[in-house]
């Protein structure tokens, strides 16, 4: 008997129409359809919370004279953190402190979603502050080149290629898998609770009094309420806490990114490419490539592009479409072997610049990682951010804690966020075409601004790329990339504006202030350290607050 049965559509039959590529490269590798739901799932939820009508209020202010929502005893915790990635970390470094620190996520707390690169010396903050070992964080790293590269294509562009041979940048690869495994070890081990299949609903917060907060959340037995006195948001780049705080997207730019974990691709495997160009500027985009040794001699691939965030713009940043051309341009990066396959995927929606009003904390509420757009515009290393900061947050908030600091103006001083960083937008905005008519625009100007790094030094432009750059250093990239090429300057008028250049002088007077402070107590040295003492005596809000200046510049060094 024939049976007449339908098979039910999967994802694969829905989408094969429009993305016959994606579908075709998701379906050979394991799990594949459930990574392709999940890429949809994003993608849908970014261009959902970017319309107005869905920013509701993900956060509830509780009037005074009013109660929070009522939770057992048992549901009562010093730190909730809402997301299971970089959160997991965190919990780590907190649980560790004496807390008691829930995680929770929508799906498996330790789940790794893109692979990380960093360098040894960044990589050594997590030793540092005693999170993990170094044995434990070696066994961790699943590959280490011997030099990474930045290069942009020359063609059309009337002048030279001028590639950057990098040493540090980057340059090892971790087992991000490894590593959360370990942080989640680590968590449990150190008492911290996990959560898992939890769905963030609200967050009800105390508007006046004792400062707390409860989470509602859906669970697989409906809603679940759970108390807390500071509230952490790790949900990344779509969170819903940092759209609410900041009543749209924290950030102005973000670079939507797809790409894959590559096994039988033709490259070197002694080689990182940070960044990489292969063509000029497609379909309105300058898409940018970067390709990472890994373990085994996996490589992983990632096609991304710097754009602006905006309702009218979400609709446009597709990962499906942005997929179907990764597979369908890969070819003219790298040639994948006879028989070489896709491992499994790697995307997501990146930062790309914090918002000028952006904010990352309030009343009980701090936001870490991606929801707080705290990395690099222009290589985004986010993983290598949070690293830099977390032993010191981590320390902070224990201290905030134990003082009852927890007010925003406390919890502003702990967030990660570095002075330095509030110049390097300008340089994701000129990564975006200016030009309709000139393909080699964003091109052209790369390779001049590889030069200005060139004629400065290895030092300098590592030291850059890793986000530790001073105001000096900076000062002089910028004068010695005009020097290079005049017209970058009415150009930066042009492509910024009135507005953007106003902006941009803004965040340099912040940078050159926060500068001159830190070489100030660069050069008290000791004497800060008996001033935070003295504060911690009379003041521990100010001891706070010395403490944070001093930590956040010691991570730079």
């Amino acid at each position: 008997m024939i049976s007449t049965h339908t098979p039910p559509e999967t994802i694969f039959t829905e989408l094969a129409g429009c993305y016959p590529r994606t579908v075709a490269a998701f379906s050979q590798m394991e799990g594949g359809q459930r990574a392709l739901e999940a890429v949809l799932g994003l993608e849908r939820r970014w261009i959902e919370l970017n319309s107005s009508s869905l920013i509701s209020k993900p956060f509830k202010y509780v009037p005074t004279g009013r109660q929070l929502p009522q939770c057992p005893t048992e549901h009562h915790y010093d730190v909730i953190i809402a997301g299971g990635s970089l959160g997991l970390v965190a919990g780590a470094a907190l649980a560790r402190r004496g807390l008691k620190v829930m995680v929770f996520d929508r799906d498996r707390v330790g789940a790794a979603h893109r692979e990380w690169n960093i360098s040894r010396r960044e990589l050594a903050a997590l030793s540092n502050w005693g999170i993990f070992s170094p044995q434990e964080l070696a066994q961790a790293i699943a590959t280490e080149y011997s030099q990474g590269v930045i290069s942009f294509d020359p063609t059309g562009t009337g002048g030279e290629s001028c590639p950057l041979f990098l040493e540090g940048v980057l340059d090892v690869a971790l087992d991000a898998q490894a590593v959360l495994d370990l942080a989640r070890r680590r968590f449990v081990t150190a008492g911290g609770t996990i959560l898992e299949r939890r769905t963030f609903k609200h967050l009800h917060m105390a508007r006046s009094g004792t400062v707390a907060s409860v989470f509602e959340v859906e669970g697989p037995a409906g809603r679940e309420f759970y108390r807390t006195r500071l509230a952490i948001d790790t949900m990344g780049s779509v969170s819903p806490i940092a759209m609410g705080l900041n009543s749209g997207l924290p950030f102005d730019g973000v670079c939507p990114t797809a790409g894959t974990v590559v096994e039988g691709l033709e490259a070197d495997s002694a080689t990182g490419e940070v960044l990489m160009s292969v063509a000029g500027v497609q379909g309105g985009r300058q898409l940018i490539w970067e390709g990472f040794p890994g373990r085994n001699g996996q490589t992983t691939v990632y096609l991304f592009y710097y754009d602006r965030t905006g309702r009218n713009e979400a609709r446009k940043q597709g990962l499906l479409d942005l997929f179907e051309q990764y597979f369908a341009l890969l070819p003219s990066y790298k040639q994948l072997r006879p028989g070489g396959r896709h491992v499994r995927p790697v995307y997501g929606y990146i930062p790309a610049k914090h918002g000028r009003s952006g904010k990352t904390s309030a009343r009980g509420l701090l936001c870490l990682g991606d929801s707080a757009a705290g990395q690099s515009p222009l290589t985004f290393c986010g993983f290598g951010s949070f690293v830099r900061h977390v032993g010191r947050v981590s320390a902070l908030v224990a201290y905030a804690l134990k003082h009852d600091l927890l007010e925003e103006p406390h919890l502003r001083r702990i967030s990660p966020h570095q002075a330095n960083l509030r110049v390097a937008w300008v340089f994701s905005r000129l990564m975006q075409p200016w030009s309709s008519t000139d393909p080699a625009c964003v091109n052209r100007l790369m390779n001049v601004f590889c030069g200005a790094l060139y004629d400065l030094g290895p030092d300098t432009t590592v030291r850059f790329l890793q986000d530790r750059y001073t105001f000096r250093e900076y000062l002089r990239i910028m004068l010695t990339t005009a020097r290079r090429h005049p017209e970058v300057v009415p150009l930066m008028v042009r492509v910024l504006g009135p507005l953007g250049l106003l902006e941009w002088l803004s965040d340099m007077a912040a940078f050159a202030t926060d500068d001159i402070v830190r070489g100030f107590q660069a050069r008290i040295g000791q004497r800060w350290l008996k001033a935070e003492r003295w504060a911690a005596r009379v003041s521990p809000g100010l001891r706070l607050r010395l403490a944070a200046m001093r930590t956040l510049w010691r991570a730079l060094e």
